[in-house]
């Protein structure tokens, strides 16, 4: 596999031993997601809380091999759920509600209970979280991060959900073949967009 700029790219398969290296690469990706410094404004806050928040929102990829990043640079990352591990919502409720700013929790609250109207009733994988370090932005690592993950969602002919945090993402994703369900927006919150990908 190769990027748009030419050099290849080895793509694998999250394992536990490469949690820190996960960690490290999405949070500076995440550094100026709307939803992330909507959720933890403050610099220290986010960095204090955006490893826990990654472990209770992505479950635990690193035991169900259900993420992918690029080996020999950690230039991004991408985390799903499989439609046989689902996420504990009610334990990701409750660390949020602990993290984030006292002024947030009630908006915190409500955006993630109209998050989950949105989620499919049926059995469904979740693509939680694709991050690429900002100093490869823009090179197509993305692109080629995310049709990996795609490749592996279309052999098992899976339905997905994820939530955009930017109209120009999901823009992105449409491309893909997802489709906009809705858009979220609670009080001060930036809108987000739930985003289903048919199975095939």
């Amino acid at each position: 596999m190769s990027s748009q700029s030419g050099q290849r790219e080895s793509i694998k398969v999250v394992a536990p031993e490469d949690r820190p290296r996960v960690i490290a690469v999405l949070t500076i990706a995440f550094a100026m997601c709307p939803l992330l410094r909507w959720l933890y404004p403050e610099p220290d806050r986010f960095l204090r809380h955006f490893a826990g928040f990654l472990d209770f929102y992505a479950g635990d990829p690193y035991a169900d091999q259900s993420g992918a990043y690029f080996d020999g640079g950690d230039k991004g990352a991408l985390l799903w759920l499989t439609d046989k591990a689902p996420r504990d919502d009610a334990a990701m409720m409750k660390f949020l509600l602990g993290s984030v700013p006292d002024y947030r929790r009630t908006e915190t609250e409500k955006i993630f209970e109209e998050f989950g109207k949105y989620h499919p009733k049926e059995p469904h994988w979740y693509f939680t979280m694709l991050g690429i370090d900002p100093i490869h932005q823009r090179s197509g690592l993305g692109g080629l991060l995310f049709g990996h993950g795609l490749a592996i969602l279309d052999e098992a002919k899976g339905l997905a959900f994820l939530e955009a945090t930017s109209l120009s993402a999901a823009r992105l994703y449409e491309r893909l073949g997802w489709q906009i369900v809705g858009e979220v927006q609670i009080g001060s919150s930036p809108p987000f967009f739930p985003m289903l990908r048919p199975s095939s």
